[in-house]
């Protein structure tokens, strides 16, 4: 049975579509940043499931682009990476703003566990994605220090809270 491909046109307006998205996780982002000098995190949390929703969304594209009809489109890949480059340069940004508010505290909120938990693994994620030689390009030197000071500050919460990692109790 051969695979299913899917029309250029189709996978263009899907790209159309997470643009769109993507601008408004910028929008959120741009909320989340100032709301976490304040100790906010309730626009963090929004700002985590609206790029969570861009995760999910670029998976399906990511898919159809690999069975595009007449194979391989280098001008649709390159502007799918262009996104997610941008969308994960914005997570390390905001995990930094949200993880320094984070780092501040001697005693961490209530529900931080949680979301300290989920940075792990979105910082996880994220690097292992922007490792990728197709993203090489489209990382800047900041965008590496910044994914460099996000996991110090990740350390130093964990110094202050190893708590946090015990994940059999609560």
């Amino acid at each position: 049975m051969a695979e299913k491909t899917y029309k250029k046109a189709e996978v263009e307006k899907l790209l159309d579509a997470l643009e769109v998205h993507t601008r408004e996780v910028v929008a959120v982002a741009e909320a989340a940043h100032k709301k976490a000098a304040k100790n906010s995190f309730k626009a963090y949390q929004a700002f985590r499931n609206k790029s969570g929703e861009f995760a999910t969304f670029s998976i399906l594209i990511e898919g159809r682009l690999s069975h595009l009809e007449g194979g391989a489109d280098p001008r649709l890949q390159g502007h799918f990476d262009d996104l997610t480059a941008l969308t994960y340069k914005l997570l390390i940004k905001t995990s930094i703003q949200f993880l320094w508010a984070l780092a501040q505290h001697t005693e961490l909120p209530l529900g931080t566990r949680e979301i300290f938990v989920q940075e792990l693994r979105t910082l996880y994620e994220t690097r292992r994605t922007l490792a990728e030689p197709r993203y090489e390009s489209r990382l800047d030197e900041d965008a590496k220090r910044k994914l460099h000071v996000a996991e110090e500050i990740l350390t130093e919460i964990i110094d202050k809270a190893p708590s946090l990692l015990q994940f059999g109790t609560r």
